[in-house]
């Protein structure tokens, strides 16, 4: 079924684009910086951008099949999040190889691939920290491009140790764990960076005019992932009632354990409930905002449901309307809406305390993803994950404190 649908990414693209454009869109997309925020409408075009974002999701599914990896709710995460940053900063190329440096670490500690597949597929959202040394004007292309691949290899080496190990600090509390991971990563190799003489810009590239396209590839998506879910046979069948897709009641996160395909449903609603947001709040879309979109369509296996990503996306926009009132940027400004739309990274916070922690999160989180980018230079594309894990961090003592008091 995800075959098919990046098959259906890669057709859209042809339709919208020539072959001669997207070719040299991708050669745009491929060559060019990849740091926050790149729009790769923007780079290479929308054409070359859903042939990008097609490409980045079947070789994401070669690495499933290859490493015989079993499917679960983060599965589907995983491949939301892969394909939503094909839209900005990540493609096959700097992609490879993070995706490597797991399978040496996967050797290394004598573990089957599959087992340790998905951190290191969730790693390249590192991927700008390989392009960012790749296209270094003074030094010579080889090796630049040598040095970035080493340092991808590196990062898909380490990130399972380092993964396991965060978790704790947000008790899981944040869905992108490996976004806050590789924050924490990338502040590190940042510095490294600026002590080599490297130097960042953080860009803004943001593309215009696509809200009708995008509106029609997310209209399309959502309800081809529920008709798959009504068309799919599931042991469960008894358990896909109205209430259960609202609460998508589950022992865990993983919704695709409890659910089986069924969970497309959810994730299908979820695509139709950012639509309405995008509709409501007269949204521009673009690359970025597109891309969180389906960050939240893949997380609606492991994680996410209306009932508890609506408070967290209520609290997101209270903060957007108090700078509004403050600073005179609209509440509907790309960059809230793209922070907004990933604070749903803390819907399990919202989900266990209620709906005024879930207010409580998101406003601090829409405040810290929008102002911790310097700290990476842009070199993690999940901002709002790590952002998601610092808003854990300091909420959840609170929250415990004031619980037992």
């Amino acid at each position: 079924m995800h075959g098919v649908l990046c098959l259906i990414f890669i057709i859209q693209g042809f339709i919208y684009d020539t072959p001669i454009g997207i070719i040299n869109g991708l050669i745009n997309i491929i060559l060019g910086p990849d740091i926050l925020v790149t729009d790769y409408i923007y780079t290479g075009g929308l054409g070359a951008a859903l042939v990008n974002v097609g490409l980045a999701g079947l070789i994401t599914i070669a690495a499933f099949v290859f490493s015989k990896h079993i499917p679960s709710g983060l599965t589907m995460g995983t491949l939301g999040l892969v394909t939503g940053f094909a839209f900005f900063g990540k493609n096959p190329l700097n992609m490879l190889p993070i995706m490597l440096g797991g399978y040496l670490y996967s050797k290394f500690v004598k573990k089957p691939y599959g087992e340790v597949l998905l951190p290191s597929i969730l790693a390249t959202c590192l991927a700008p920290a390989v392009t960012q040394l790749s296209v270094l004007p003074y030094m010579p292309t080889w090796l630049g491009l040598s040095l970035g691949v080493l340092t991808g290899v590196f990062i898909g080496f380490v990130i399972n140790p380092l993964a396991v190990a965060m978790r704790k600090a947000h008790d899981g509390y944040n869905l992108y764990n490996v976004g806050f991971v590789a924050g924490m990563l990338g502040l590190c190799l940042f510095a490294l960076y600026q002590l080599m003489g490297i130097e960042f810009v953080v860009l803004g590239n943001w593309s215009y005019g696509y809200n009708r396209e995008l509106t029609i590839f997310l209209a399309i998506l959502s309800v081809y992932l529920i008709l798959c879910g009504f068309l799919c046979k599931s042991e469960n069948n008894e358990k896909i009632t109205l209430r259960n897709l609202i609460f998508m009641d589950a022992e865990g996160y993983d919704y695709f354990k409890e659910y089986q395909e069924k969970a497309y449903i959810n994730m299908g609603l979820l695509g139709l409930a950012c639509l309405l947001f995008m509709f409501v709040v007269r949204g521009e879309y673009s690359g970025p905002v597109i891309g969180a979109i389906l960050s939240v369509v893949g997380f609606g296996a492991f994680g996410k449901a209306l009932q508890s990503a609506t408070p967290i996306v209520g609290g997101a926009m209270l903060a957007a309307t108090v700078s509004m009132i403050i600073t005179s940027t609209p509440f509907n400004d790309r960059s809230f809406l793209v922070a907004a739309l990933f604070s749903t990274c803390l819907s399990p916070l919202a989900k266990k305390f209620g709906i005024k922690w879930g207010l409580v999160a998101g406003f601090l989180h829409l405040t810290l993803a929008t102002n911790i980018t310097i700290f990476h230079g842009g070199m993690n594309l999940y901002n709002n994950g790590f952002a998601g894990g610092l808003t854990a961090m300091v909420l959840l003592p609170i929250i415990l404190f004031l619980k037992e008091k």
